[in-house]
């Protein structure tokens, strides 16, 4: 089959976008990249057809996928579209999210041909995946696309291919609530704007990096990932008692990658 190689995805802190483009580059260097983790780019809709393959990567936020996202993707739509689905989630579990990946762009016109879920450091915590996805993830995830553009290659239509089932149930496990919660930003910081400039949900003030709208933060972490004077940080009851919880219990095991 020939096809036009796709990879869009959210990676507010970097794991998710070096899973999916080493499963693109197991594929092929010759790919077109939609890079949804800024507001800007979930402004307009995207459209593929059926001489796309489109491989969707997204972040695990609490065994689902982040609600925003699940907005924005019926803004994406495809024509008999092959997809392949990709879930990065921090050491714990990815839940009901791959399902609910694929629920989505099944419903948009896609046909998913494959999927896999991938473990990054967490945000919240660097003791947890700890420097994953590490050099064995990045060959496991081109070992996927070399698979999946073989598996392509002995098909000469999409609707041979076996319908796709992924772990996960329905209902969907349901979001966490949680109190809105705000970075805070120590005397250390000189307003240089990286975490202003970085923020997924446009939640920072770019005037003054200390004023942060607690109602739009989704707690991904990039600002304090991404400060160079580690001046960001959150310190809250809600998020530290998670936090200790998944030291607690996942830091030490090393889960693998899952495909489907």
């Amino acid at each position: 089959m020939n096809t036009y190689l796709n990879v869009v995805y959210f990676s507010a802190t970097g794991g998710t976008a070096k899973v999916v483009k080493g499963v693109a580059e197991g594929i092929s260097n010759d790919y077109r990249e939609y890079n949804l983790t800024l507001p800007a780019m979930r402004e307009n809709s995207i459209t593929f057809d059926s001489h796309d393959l489109v491989i969707v990567g997204v972040p695990v936020y609490a065994g689902r996928v982040p609600k925003f996202l699940i907005d924005f993707f019926s803004n994406v739509k495809g024509n008999n579209t092959a997809a392949v689905f990709i879930t990065v989630y921090g050491n714990r579990n990815y839940d009901d999210a791959l399902l609910e990946l694929k629920d989505t762009f099944e419903a948009n016109g896609f046909i998913g041909i494959s999927a896999a879920a991938f473990i990054a450091e967490h945000s919240y915590t660097p003791k947890v995946g700890t420097n994953r996805p590490d050099a064995q993830d990045i060959e496991a995830a081109k070992k996927l696309g070399a698979d999946i553009k073989n598996k392509l290659e002995s098909f000469d239509d999409l609707l041979q291919i076996p319908r796709l089932t992924v772990k996960g149930n329905t209902p969907y496990k349901e979001r966490t609530s949680a109190p809105s919660i705000a970075p805070d930003t120590n005397d250390d910081c000189v307003n240089c704007g990286i975490c202003a400039t970085n923020c997924p949900m446009g939640a920072i003030s770019n005037a003054d990096v200390k004023d942060i709208d607690s109602t739009k933060c989704i707690r991904c972490c990039s600002c304090v990932k991404k400060c160079p004077v580690n001046a960001k940080s959150i310190n809250h009851e809600f998020f530290n008692k998670i936090t200790k919880g998944l030291i607690d219990n996942f830091s030490v095991i090393r889960k693998e990658p899952e495909y489907f």
